[in-house]
């Protein structure tokens, strides 16, 4: 199963990358600074290429113009005694600067030009400098500078080397960049500095991080194929995150729980997982595999996999090094986000907790967000939503008048009720939850032909969301008793709705709405729409003294006992909404 070959000059040179790369992505560590990591990124790259002079440029959001982000000047032995204040100014007939002088005043911008997508060496005041694009998923970044060179070409080894850091060296300048972008922007916060602590050193998106560590274990190991799997929360199961070159059958069809699949422990104290299922790997094609377990506490995280389908040769000791260096960054990954996840989680619960809180104001609307969130929810089902889109618009129900939660004066009643769309918003867009949430909480008071408000947003322009937590909050207001509003019968509230049909609501959102209560109210019968506990979203405290609670049938049947409903606002049953539908549907209404 296993072989052993010699290995030729060129792939000794290349089996060097791993410890450059480790350096490179070394430099990304949370408790350095900006500068310290560019500082450290140019080094790795100094350490294979050893130039005199690095200059790194990023492109601005326009593409349009470079700019100088960091540069790495290499001071001479003789001039480092002197002290760099010191460095003379030599002079031949007319003055000028010495070299030293000169690399340190490279351009501080330049524009954008085509030739910059390849690289090429450039001619400058420091002399002949090799000119590399940074790329990010395709996407032109920056580039790098380096030189000054001896002649008007690079050597073809310094290209080769160049190539080979190319990837993890892009990866590292923007990232930094990009955590930086994020710690300036959460600085601005004032009081948020626990969500910038927590979202400072979880910037990496997953997926996209174990990627990059997969494709530079597959490029530094010369192996054909790999995997990362991941355990998911609160379970022993283990999920492929990313696979490069792996079949569609084994991807199907691998068992990954240790012990019972293809692997299990040699040693669990020494972390050390071999092959089980010598089977299922052969009929897979499998020549050589070598798995690294990710394990924190004795409990196994995940693991970190290459595969070869044509070599049998053993994997080298680096491949063992480098995969155990990786396994350890994406250990540490996983735990940011695990705590971001729960910083999330509470977050979010305060703010849900601020949302019940302006609901506890009047007893009308005491469950107001829970019928709000109940009818949204409907709708979303109704209108075949998948899964995560319910939930979005269910997250985005439960809190979308928080923005009302700082308003105690009635004097600013207009303004605050104008604005707090926004403000809701603003609350939430700091939190890694889909975009959809808060775009839902901004746009629910957005009418569908632009007569809305904050943004007069009109038809599509208004997120999915917005439109069926603006129809879903306008019923549980008509279905509420307030002194502003008697209660409407079914047919009258039917009226409304179809008469803002297209104005203020949109058309499908409203089909959705109607043939929810219409299916209810086929489907009652004689008997009462809802029962009052689920369609009132009645609390726990209120429910105990309430008959309806083990009789939910006909909850007005039992008005002899009084009438149970003051935490609502339904003083007699003669104001609530459930009572008047009945007594229309069963023709009892006069």
């Amino acid at each position: 199963m296993f072989g052993l070959r010699k290995r030729s000059p060129k792939e000794t040179l290349r089996l060097e990358a791993p410890a450059v790369w480790n350096d490179i992505l070394g430099a990304l560590k949370a408790d350095s600074s900006y500068e310290e990591r560019l500082e450290a990124i140019l080094a790795a790259l100094d350490k294979v290429v050893g130039f005199d002079v690095y200059y790194l440029y990023l492109l601005d959001a326009a593409g349009k113009r470079f700019t100088l982000e960091y540069m790495k000047v290499k001071v001479p032995a003789d001039e480092a005694e002197v002290g760099e204040e010191e460095i003379p100014i030599l002079s031949g007939g007319d003055e000028y600067e010495d070299v030293h002088s000169i690399l340190r005043s490279p351009l501080l911008d330049f524009p954008y030009n085509t030739r910059y997508n390849e690289p090429h060496v450039a001619t400058t005041r420091a002399g002949a400098l090799y000119t590399v694009p940074l790329r990010r998923e395709g996407r032109l970044m920056g580039l790098v500078q380096m030189g000054p060179l001896d002649e008007d070409s690079v050597p073809e080894l310094v290209e080769q080397k160049v190539a080979d850091l190319l990837l993890p060296f892009s990866f590292a300048v923007t990232q930094a960049r990009q955590e930086e972008d994020l710690r300036r922007r959460l600085q601005s916060l004032e009081s948020q500095s626990e969500v910038s602590r927590r979202l400072l050193s979880s910037t990496f998106e997953l997926r996209e991080f174990i990627a990059l560590l997969l494709d530079l274990a597959l490029t530094a190991t010369s192996t054909e194929a790999g995997f990362v799997a991941i355990t998911e929360p609160d379970s022993d199961r283990l999920t492929i995150r990313v696979a490069r070159n792996m079949p569609d059958e084994f991807l199907k069809q691998v068992n990954l729980l240790v012990g019972e699949g293809l692997f299990d422990w040699m040693s669990k104290e020494a972390r050390t997982l071999v092959v089980r299922d010598y089977e299922f790997a052969q009929e897979m094609g499998i020549k050589s595999i070598l798995a690294v377990p990710l394990v924190e506490a004795e409990r196994l995280l995940g693991l970190f996999a290459l595969v070869n389908f044509q070599k049998s040769e053993t994997f080298a000791d680096y491949s063992l090094k480098l995969l155990s260096y990786f396994t350890e960054q994406i250990r540490l990954v996983l735990e940011n986000v695990r705590l971001l996840d729960q910083f999330t989680q509470r977050y979010l619960e305060t703010i849900k907790a601020l949302n019940k809180a302006v609901d506890m104001r009047n007893p009308a609307t005491v469950s107001h967000t829970e019928r709000v969130t109940a009818m949204a929810t409907e709708i979303a089902q109704k209108m075949g939503l998948s899964a995560h889109e319910v939930e979005v618009i269910r997250t985005a129900a439960e809190i979308h008048d928080v923005g009302l939660c700082g308003i105690t004066e009635a004097a600013q009643g207009f303004q605050a009720d104008y604005n707090h769309p926004t403000i809701g918003a603003d609350m939430i867009r700091i939190l890694p939850l889909p975009p959809g949430v808060a775009d839902a909480v901004a746009s629910h008071h957005e009418w569908f032909d632009g007569w809305g408000y904050p943004n007069g947003l009109k038809g599509n322009e208004i997120p999915l969301g917005g439109r069926i937590l603006a129809l879903a909050e306008y019923f549980v207001e008509a279905t509420t008793v307030s002194e502003f509003q008697p209660t409407m019968t079914w047919a009258k509230l039917k009226e409304e709705i179809e008469t803002r049909k297209g104005s203020q609501f949109d058309p499908a959102v409203v089909d959705a709405l109607l043939a929810i209560v219409e299916g209810k109210r086929t489907k009652a019968g004689d008997g009462v729409l809802d029962g009052c506990i689920a369609f009132k979203a009645c609390p726990e405290d209120l429910q105990a003294d309430c008959p309806a609670r083990s009789d939910t049938a006909l909850c007005f049947r039992h008005r002899p006992e009084g009438v149970r409903c003051e935490g609502h606002g339904d003083l007699t049953c003669e104001k609530c909404f459930l009572y008047v539908e009945w007594q229309e549907r069963t023709g009892q209404r006069g």
